[in-house]
């Protein structure tokens, strides 16, 4: 019986020591919802607003085109009737070419403003993951983790509202 005891109070010692180092081996992790930040930045209006500064000019050519382009066909229709076949055929002709140029610088802007929008939100998301890096360190975090790849947590880990505040701040 005294075996027993020994052999029990030795495996309870052992046990506790091995719970004792595991809970000093368990990792602080935080998490971030991107999404989430990313819709409070102040920056994401700024930029929205420095694109459309930037694409001003050729957003104005675009309307003045698809101005034209109806023009054209308002007067394809009003004038049908008292054009001769050769003016139908030039008015024609001009609304094709109109119409194509359109669809030309159309689909160009598109690209450029999806590149530059891209280009702002990496140079964003480089500064958000410094944010991140900063918050992590200073709480002593030793991973933080994307809200997206995570099934549960804690209010307490979500360190969002923390990297929100540090970017709105200028830090």
């Amino acid at each position: 019986m005294k075996k027993l005891m020994k052999s029990t109070a030795a495996a309870v010692a052992i046990s506790t020591a091995l719970f004792a180092g595991a809970a000093q081996a368990q990792q602080k992790i935080g998490v971030v919802d991107m999404m989430n930040v990313f819709q409070q930045l102040p920056q994401r209006e700024q930029i929205s607003e420095k694109l459309q500064n930037e694409f001003q000019d050729r957003f104005e050519e675009m309307r003045q085109l698809e101005q034209k382009v109806q023009e054209l066909r308002q007067k394809q229709e009003r004038d049908a009737s008292i054009m001769s076949e050769a003016e139908k055929t030039q008015l024609a002709r001009e609304l094709e070419q109109t119409i194509s140029q359109a669809q030309l610088k159309s689909k160009a802007l598109q690209e450029d403003t999806r590149a530059r929008q891209n280009e702002e939100r990496n140079k964003l998301l480089a500064k958000v993951q410094g944010v991140i890096t900063d918050v992590a360190e200073e709480e002593g975090y030793d991973m933080v983790l994307e809200s997206n790849a995570v099934a549960y947590m804690k209010a307490d880990n979500d360190l969002s509202d923390e990297v929100v505040e540090k970017m709105s701040s200028g830090n």
